[in-house]
Parts: structure tokens; sequence; C-alpha cells
């Protein structure tokens, strides 16, 4: 059997592997801290949810009391500071209205969603604003109007027929409505869009009148990258 020499002076280079991990493993970590020294309070509400994910996708409807899910497409320490601080704006939208109108807000991929209750923005089956659809959009339009990022407004309703409008319709109405609006308030018609879906996005099952009042809303989502 031959025995393998091994020259005088070599030194085994495997140390290098672990000690890179290590270093890489500690970079990320005072990275991370660094990060999170420049997030306001009201966004570390967003941040603090990364502590506690739930990952199973078992459930087709979220949970009543999901407020932030983390965004996959943007690393949080990829996110520049005019993002964290949109963040920090919409949460505060949300702190002052979270006790009213079903509101609250999301994340998904690359993007931000202040979902609206209709029962906040509209009379039932119409389309025409309330004075308190008009004061909320008001705080909205003073923060969306400091960036230039594109927006979507959506509408949905609930599968409740009405005999004078189709859901598609009625949809597409309040979506524009909200969308004049927030035009009148000064907000880049080139960076803002409208979508009508009807009934065809439920949030949650339609067996009780509490649901369809959830699923009854306007989405108002804002793109963290430019498109």
């Amino acid at each position: 059997m031959k025995v393998k020499r091994i020259k005088k002076g070599s030194v085994s280079s495997k140390w290098m592997l672990t000690f890179s991990d290590v270093s890489t493993l500690m970079l990320t970590f005072f990275v991370l801290l660094f990060g999170i020294s420049y997030i306001t309070p009201k966004g570390m509400r967003f941040f603090q949810t990364l502590l506690n994910i739930n990952i199973s996708q078992s459930k087709s409807y979220p949970s009543s009391n999901t407020i932030f899910t983390p965004i996959p497409g943007v690393p949080l320490l990829t996110m520049n500071s005019e993002e964290i601080k949109l963040i920090d704006d919409l949460s505060e939208i949300y702190e002052d209205y979270k006790g009213e109108g079903n509101v609250k807000l999301y994340s998904g991929f690359q993007k931000l969603t202040l979902m609206v209750g209709a029962q906040l923005l509209f009379p039932v089956n119409s389309w025409t604003l309330t004075p308190r659809a008009k004061v909320f959009l008001n705080r909205v339009a003073n923060k969306l109007k400091r960036y230039n990022y594109k927006t979507i407004i959506e509408g949905h309703t609930d599968s409740t027929i009405s005999r004078k409008i189709t859901n598609e319709e009625l949809s597409i109405k309040r979506a524009l409505s909200v969308l004049n609006y927030l035009l009148s308030r000064g907000i880049n018609p080139e960076r803002i869009g409208i979508a009508g879906y009807g009934d065809s996005k439920p949030l949650y099952p339609e067996t009780n009148p509490l649901n369809r009042a959830k699923n009854r809303r306007v989405e108002i989502t804002i793109y963290l990258r430019r498109i």
C-alpha cells in the first residue's frame, strides 16, 4: 500500500473554509445591526414580524390579525432610506385608522399594500366617496406624493349580486373614484393606475356577513422597485 507523503512545509487550507464562513456570518450580523439602527419606531413594527414568520401555507386566507409579512423580493438589508421612510409613513396611517374601516397594511413581492374596507370609503352599492373617505385619502395623498413609486388602486367586492350594477363594474368605479380624488390632491398621474376585480379575489371565505364585509375593499399598492 502506498503511503502519501506530505511535503515539508505544506499546510492544509481546509481551516480557511471555516474561517471564511465565520467571517461572513459576523459581517452579516453587524450589517444587520447597522440597518436596524436607522429604522424609525413605527417602521420597526414591520421588521419585528420577521422574528415570528408563519411558514405554513395550508390556509387559503390570511389570519385576521395579520398586519405585515416580509418582502421576499426586497432583502431588508438592501432597502434604501426612502423605502424605509415610506414604510414608516404608511405605518403612521395604519396606526391612526386600524380601529376602524378594516384598514390594514400588508407587504408582498417588492410592494406594500394599504387595504381599506369599503365601509370607510363608500355607501352600500355606491362609488361616491364619503366625507370620512376624503379625510382618509387626504392623509394617503400627502404621504404618497413625496415619492415617485408606481401605485395601483384595486377595487374588490363581495359576491353579493346587485340588480343595479355588476360587481366588476362597481369595483372599477370605486377604484376610479379613489384615483380621481388622489389626482386632485397632487398625485402624479403618470405613476398611478387602477384595476377592478369584482368578487374574483376574496380575502376570506364568504360564509358570514363579517367576512363578506372584509372582502369589500380598496387596495392601494405601492411598488418598492420603480417599474
